[in-house]
């Protein structure tokens, strides 16, 4: 696990300006101060977050386009997203880069008021944590040789696969299911390519980045397996965070829908 002091924002010039134009609005209507009665401990938890000007934030590391490392610096969709919601509350955001597993201690532990990654794959957290509407979906892809076609785990009965290192246990326990798999972790791409040409495995099994890296590849190719459930990427609080929780749904709308129309004027 790292902790991050700083990082360098992606998301164009123009979307932060539009960004930053919503921020009072938005502050008002996801955070309202006003609020008494059974809510005031989650109300206290927010205005705990203003007092220590830092908004805790653990997210999961997966090298791709939602968040990866360069050097100490944190970078991508989920840093943007959290230093978005912590810009609404008035705080600075305080990354951990962490393993799936570990986010959630954070939280547990906490040492973090909000978890990000695509930690929900069965809705599996709904009765441990406050989780928010997702802001995106991973689907998991199925690498194979070219020619070999595959349509659910059903298929893989008695193979030798390869999985990314990162795959999440749902997805792992979805493939054990089909009779005599054998199972082996991959941390490198480029080793699962080798594997799969060489035969040792018979398919490699991972999230879209890894599988956006092979598909240029001739000698392989690239399916999506109906049977094996989309991760969710959401955010994850304690269970007393209802308030911050639904502050952060609006967000997300408000983020996803601001990426939405900078793609568009970019394209």
């Amino acid at each position: 696990m790292n902790r991050i002091k700083s990082r360098t924002g992606e998301y164009p010039v123009k979307k932060r300006l539009a960004v930053r134009t919503v921020l009072a609005l938005v502050l008002v209507l996801a955070f309202p101060g006003g609020i008494t009665g059974c809510r005031k401990k989650q109300d206290n938890e927010i205005e705990a977050i203003r007092k220590a000007g830092v908004l805790q934030v653990a997210i999961v590391e997966t090298g791709s386009r939602f968040t990866r490392k360069e050097g100490e610096t944190v970078v991508g969709q989920e840093p943007d997203l959290a230093e978005y919601i912590a810009d609404t509350l008035g705080v600075k955001p305080s990354y951990q880069v962490c393993s799936r597993e570990e986010v959630l201690q954070k939280l547990d532990q906490g040492e973090a008021d909000i978890a990000l990654g695509c930690i929900n794959g069965t809705n599996s957290l709904a009765a441990d944590y406050q989780i928010s509407t997702p802001y995106a979906r991973g689907n998991i892809y199925a690498v194979t040789k070219t020619g070999d076609y595959v349509l659910t785990t059903g298929a893989f009965e008695d193979s030798s696969l390869g999985v990314e290192k990162g795959l999440d246990e749902e997805t792992r326990s979805a493939l054990y299911a089909a009779e005599g798999i054998r199972i082996t972790d991959f941390s490198s791409v480029q080793d699962a390519a080798a594997a799969l040409k060489e035969e040792s495995i018979r398919a490699y099994i991972c999230h879209e980045e890894q599988a956006k890296a092979l598909l240029a590849d001739p000698a392989l190719q690239v399916q999506n397996i109906v049977n094996l459930e989309p991760e969710e990427f959401v955010i994850a609080a304690p269970k007393s965070s209802q308030t911050l929780v639904n502050g952060i749904n609006t967000l997300i709308q408000q983020f996803v829908e601001s990426a939405e129309n900078a793609e568009s004027q970019d394209s």
